[in-house]
């Protein structure tokens, strides 16, 4: 145990209220990435459904959905309360995930659904990172973020080496469509990080308090 705050100490430059912080940020991170990396097989998988003749207008219908959800994500972020919002974006990406497991595994309009799903994870991959990234940026200093980004960031990449590794060791023993369970599993573990940190309190106020005394 005293080996691993020993190593923590060394990685992790920081005061202890920081190092909290930076822990949890760093498994929200990791299981973002993870949860996107079990996704990723599924969407490639789906995207051919039906044949790749399909591809450049999925791609088009990525660019159009990723138009119209921009000004949607930004009218929410003005309106809602930091401490409410991203929980929200992540349970209605769970919501999303539950609902094509439902379909895809009732067999219902199998090729649409895939394709929906190839556009959904591409459009998903990009606002759950940016919210990830604001959320870092609004909880951090400029100055604490120096000295912790970069192991925040190596969730980000540890999280990309499990997403495959889940992908491969689930996905005979409970089938593709199964392995959306999994990255419903990821996203609502990221929840519970986020309100870890929320109730731990902003890192950037502590370090302001620190500073005052």
């Amino acid at each position: 145990m005293k080996s691993l705050q020993r190593w923590l100490t060394k990685a992790v430059p920081a005061t202890p209220q920081e190092r909290a912080a930076a822990l949890w940020s760093f498994g929200y991170f990791f299981t973002i990435l993870a949860g996107y990396y079990v996704l990723r097989p599924l969407r490639d998988q789906m995207g051919i459904a039906g044949g790749v003749k399909a591809l450049p207008w999925m791609f088009t219908a990525t660019f159009v959905t990723l138009l119209v959800a921009q000004p949607l994500y930004g009218a929410l972020v003005s309106r809602v309360t930091r401490a409410r919002f991203i929980p929200v974006v992540y349970h209605f990406f769970v919501a999303n995930l539950a609902l094509f497991w439902v379909l895809l595994t009732a067999d219902v309009a199998t090729v649409i659904v895939a394709r929906v799903f190839f556009v959904w994870v591409s459009v998903f991959n990009l606002f759950a990172v940016a919210v990830f990234w604001s959320f870092m940026a609004d909880l951090f200093t400029s100055e604490q973020g120096k000295r912790l980004f970069g192991f925040i960031g190596a969730g980000g990449t540890a999280g990309s080496l499990a997403g495959p590794a889940v992908t491969i060791g689930l996905s005979v023993p409970l089938g593709p469509t199964n392995l959306l369970i999994a990255a419903i599993v990821f996203l609502e573990l990221a929840v519970l990080c986020v309100h870890q940190l929320e109730r731990s309190g902003n890192a950037r106020a502590s370090q302001r308090a620190a500073h005052r005394w």
